[in-house]
């Protein structure tokens, strides 16, 4: 029979990937250069480029801004300015909030380049953005997860193998956005995308209008809005502390954050904000309090969920793991990737394989970039154990090639090894009696 050819591969393989399901690097040890809460999208490092507004986020990963760069995810490149304007509207007809934000995707890195105003109109010059605003839900490379190749939460918040140097360059094309789109970005709907290769610096900058087409059963917000109702003196003080955040001056940035959220304890962006800046020194206990008191403070914001997820996942408290990536998922089950990635680690380690299952699927369907690649690795090793070596050696074909440095890529390779050799073999002729 087909499956007894199998039979030796059943007793190597169970347990061979999941070694690499579990580790997680301590809160404290995330590079700086990236890191979204995720969300984002996007989280726990304080590193990265954007404006300071509204939703509260740190980090979200930029990899093409590498000093010396040559690809066009760094406008600094662009020999000449580019500047683009348009509008934003929702499918419903009505103009948007100032909340929106405009964004420019190069290679799948999201860059905030400025916001709408009160009538839906934005208008920027390329790459001049300096600012800090970055979504938690971000799933770019770099951002939550990069390509690690090793842990599948190895590469949080690291430049994650995307930095694209010297990738088409400028000298191939007169455009200094070859690869990039633009983009409006606000919770809960998706937007229409404008090409952006093939513009130059002369070209008229009007993009036209950008639709947002709001998404089904989407509860919770990735900004939270409490944020509108904050005074003066609160908004000054965690403005003032995502700025120092983004330079790195963590202490300070948390004396200003927790000011703000003094003078307006419903600050969820500030509570989350702050959780973020002690994150990224290391501190998850008092993380995790900030995160609570956001929650608190506004219950459908759903970047600390899936950051107290994260924080239990790297703990290894896998019920409390299972328990935030749900709310979150239950939330938004379209803006937070990580959300389904904490949820499967959780259940498989939980040894509830049937969650787990559901868990990786939604999350394939969802992370159509594969910025999630070790998802194939553990949904081979779900395969694996259930004794079905056909498609476990498909996932396993596309980790490998997403991650072809895996640190476990040669003993995935003698299983793909084992599989092919086992289906090319003849069935077994069962003795004549």
């Amino acid at each position: 029979m087909f499956s007894s050819r199998f039979s030796l591969l059943g007793r190597l393989a169970p347990g061979l990937l999941a070694t690499s399901l579990i580790a997680l690097p301590a809160a404290g040890q995330q590079a700086g250069s990236g890191g979204s809460a995720g969300g984002a999208t996007s989280t726990g490092s304080a590193a990265g480029t954007g404006t300071g507004t509204t939703n509260g986020s740190i980090g979200r990963g930029t990899p093409g801004n590498i000093p010396g760069n040559n690809y066009p995810n760094n406008p600094s490149n662009v020999q000449r300015p580019i500047f683009l304007s348009g509008k934003v509207m929702f499918d419903d007809g009505s103009q948007p909030n100032m909340d929106v934000r405009i964004e420019r995707v190069c290679s799948g890195t999201a860059h905030v380049e400025g916001h709408t105003d009160s009538k839906g109109r934005f208008s920027f010059q390329v790459g001049q953005n300096q600012g800090m605003d970055i979504d938690a839900s971000d799933p770019s490379p770099g951002g939550m997860f990069g390509r690690s190749g090793g842990s599948p939460m190895g590469g949080m918040n690291g430049m994650g193998g995307n930095g694209n140097v010297g990738r088409g360059g400028f000298g191939g094309t007169s455009s200094g956005l070859w690869g990039c789109e633009l983009r409006a970005s606000y919770p809960g709907y998706r937007s229409d995308v404008v090409e952006l290769g093939t513009r130059h610096s002369m070209d008229d900058p009007e993009v036209g209008t950008i639709i947002l087409h709001r998404l089904a059963n989407v509860k919770g917000t990735t900004i939270s809005l409490t944020s509108a109702l904050a005074p003066k003196g609160a908004q000054k003080s965690y403005e003032k502390g995502m700025q120092l955040a983004a330079k790195a001056k963590f202490e300070e940035a948390e004396k200003r954050l927790s000011e703000a959220t003094q003078l307006y304890p419903k600050y969820a962006a500030a509570w989350y904000a702050l959780g973020q800046v002690q994150q990224r020194q290391g501190r998850a206990e008092d993380a995790r309090k900030a995160y609570q008191s956001a929650i608190a403070a506004d219950k459908k914001f759903v970047s600390p969920y899936d950051q107290l997820a994260r924080l239990a996942a790297q703990e290894g408290k896998w019920e409390d793991a299972a328990n935030f990536s749900k709310e979150a998922i239950s939330l938004n089950p379209v803006e937070f990737p990580s959300s389904f990635w904490y949820n499967a680690i959780a259940s498989y380690n939980l040894k509830r394989t049937e969650d787990a299952e559901k868990s990786v699927k939604d999350l394939l369907k969802l992370d159509t970039r594969h910025n999630f690649p070790d998802a194939e690795n553990m949904m081979a090793q779900i395969l694996l154990d259930r004794g079905n070596y056909p498609e476990a050696a498909t996932h396993l074909r596309t980790y490998l090639t997403l991650v072809p440095n895996a640190k476990n890529a040669d003993t995935l390779k003698q299983i793909l090894l084992k599989i092919d050799q086992a289906s090319a073999a003849p069935p077994a002729v069962p003795p004549k009696d």
